[in-house]
């Protein structure tokens, strides 16, 4: 009995501390900004009742942005948090740029837990003569409605003082204030021209135009034409995680048509892609790591269309990864090469509509090492391989291709040796710090200055090699020796992969990119990247790496993640 009195209290006390150490624990993250990291944000964005469903790319962060840049500041190294906060302020006056407006001051009082920006229309009049003004909205939840009233009538003010003849316009039960241009409404350099509106005390809404505003109201007046109603958003949404701080909808074909006005109106993916597997519009949940993002995505179907459905599971690809070096800009593993350049097309489409400026693998190898080599690799890998490629956005990008041996990959090789003698390249053998090499040269004549003496350069157009059970494809002798002499013994993973592994659930494949590497292609192929590029710099010099990671695909609906690796340590 008297153990029994002692040690009763004793239990009773001991909960009583794990109960309040598990509330103060409790506390202690609610009262830091790592309960982001945890739990989330708000669960949906509610203003996509005012996004017409047509748009072209909405973005919604369901977190005020000041609690974002908390965590962010809470996670740097002690010695970058002045810089972080630098590249912070930064990034307002870019995005508040020409408005006089401090987030802080003007914003931060009345906003909400949600911010949705949204290119509307790549162009507002729809006349290709008068040049492109894009359409675009942003959509802000108001918790003080008097602060945010406030707010924008000292801008109005400002502006009317500055010069700026305003006009008041009711429509559809809000007020609507913007500075007319006169005749020309739409002059396509792109300059602001702010609108404004206050919806039911609710909604602060600004647009570069008062027809985007008009839009906005008419969506929000009818579930037919609003993205929040949409089929293809309810559809996605099921297929993500509930916990989130951001979402991400493009509407593939119109994102395309804004980055390459250039082209004719009635050129679309569906003449860019083959029948089937073709996508037209997708969903990407975003959740926060202590390491960057992670984007779960649903990407589904374009009307009309079908996808070859396919179940994630695991396979002999992922032994290939500790072959692939470090030093590859982009690298590819999965269990399908045919289907690579298929699944990649919607993306490649919004850099180069034929793919050529930014040259994907197929064109890359046709080029080297002649027309049909992409197509002769494809047909003869008919298992698990592991690509990759060096120094992108270049005429010659450095290359590497491995897969399995296998009957099929041997008989491939030869019609490839038979192709590339067709294409006048030579074919001998190559010792390579002793592991045996096949290299497919090039002869040529070098231009030369003055009396000195012509001399024949055998310049490498491929190599080819054994290494343990796999055959090796490369352009560099460089890359094949990193292949078969790797840095550390035994063989390592490639360093990202220790992130995707963390990933719940099997997976088709990986794509991963250096984006050190690829920002500088990207940036000479883009004329609108370099705009937001230059705009979006103290973040992007935080972006290290970006990994796709494709999952189970229905024949409507396909699945997988997108890892964004920051760094501010």
């Amino acid at each position: 009995m008297k153990f029994r009195s002692f040690i009763r209290p004793l239990a009773i006390a001991a909960g009583l501390v794990l109960v309040l150490g598990l509330g103060l624990l409790g506390r202690l993250t609610l009262n830091t900004p790592l309960y982001l990291i945890e739990r989330g944000g708000q669960s949906q964005p509610l203003a996509l009742q005012f996004v017409p469903k047509q748009a072209a790319a909405v973005a919604s962060v369901l977190v005020r942005p000041d609690r974002l840049a908390s965590l962010w500041d809470y996670l740097a190294a002690p010695r970058l948090r002045q810089e972080t906060r630098r590249d912070q302020e930064l990034i307002e006056q870019a995005l508040l740029a020409n408005t006089g407006l401090s987030y802080s001051r003007d914003i931060q009082p009345w906003l909400g837990e949600e911010v949705t920006a949204a290119l509307v229309t790549p162009d507002l009049d729809q006349d290709a003569t008068n040049g492109a003004t894009p359409g675009y909205l942003v959509a802000l939840p108001c918790n003080d409605s008097a602060a945010a009233q406030a707010a924008l009538e000292l801008y109005w003010q400002n502006r009317a003082i500055a010069g700026d003849a305003l006009t008041f316009e009711d429509f559809s039960g809000s007020r609507l204030i913007y500075a007319r241009r006169g005749a020309q409404q739409f002059s396509g350099d792109g300059t602001a021209q702010l609108a404004t509106t206050l919806v039911a005390n609710r909604y602060v809404l600004a647009a570069n135009h008062p027809d985007v505003l008009r839009q906005a109201l008419t969506a929000a007046q009818s579930s037919d034409l609003n993205l929040q109603s949409d089929r293809r958003y309810k559809t996605a949404l099921k297929e993500l995680p509930q916990s989130r701080v951001g979402l991400l909808a493009l509407n593939l074909p119109a994102l395309n048509h804004w980055l390459h006005p250039e082209l004719s109106e009635t050129v679309s993916l569906t003449q860019l892609e083959a029948t089937d597997d073709e996508v037209g519009w997708g969903l990407t949940s975003w959740q926060l790591t202590r390491q960057g993002l992670v984007g779960h995505t649903a990407l589904l179907a374009a009307q009309g269309h079908r996808l070859h459905p396919q179940r994630a599971t695991a396979a002999g690809w992922e032994a290939i990864a500790p072959y692939l070096p470090d030093s590859l800009a982009v690298t590819a593993v999965g269990s399908d090469l045919a289907s690579l350049n298929r699944r990649l097309k919607p993306l490649l489409a919004l850099a180069e509509p034929s793919g050529s400026e930014f040259a994907p693998l197929a064109q890359t190898l046709d080029g080297a090492l002649g027309t049909g080599a992409a197509d002769l690799l494809q047909s003869g890998i008919d298992r698990a391989y592991g690509v990759g490629l060096a120094t992108p956005g270049t005429p010659s990008p450095d290359w590497l291709i491995m897969a399995p041996q296998s009957p099929a990959l041997s008989e491939t090789l030869e019609q490839l040796n038979d192709l590339a003698r067709e294409q006048g390249l030579g074919t001998g053998a190559l010792d390579l710090r002793g592991t045996p090499a096949i290299a497919w040269t090039r002869l040529t004549l070098p231009k030369t200055r003055g009396p000195q003496p012509l001399q024949v350069v055998a310049e490498v157009a491929g190599l080819h090699a054994k290494v343990d059970q796999y055959e090796v494809l490369a352009a560099s002798p460089a890359t094949l020796d990193a292949v078969i002499h790797p840095s550390a013994e035994p063989r390592q993973h490639p360093t990202w992969w220790k992130q995707v592994a963390q990933l719940p659930g099997p997976s088709t494949g990986y794509v991963h990119i250096d984006w050190s590497q690829v920002q500088a292609g990207l940036v000479a192929q883009l004329p609108q990247w370099r705009l937001w590029g230059t705009a979006a710099q103290p973040a992007l010099k935080h972006l290290r790496q970006i990994t796709l990671v494709s999952g189970d695909r229905s024949d409507a609906i396909q699945t997988g993640s997108v890892l964004v690796q920051l760094s501010n340590q």
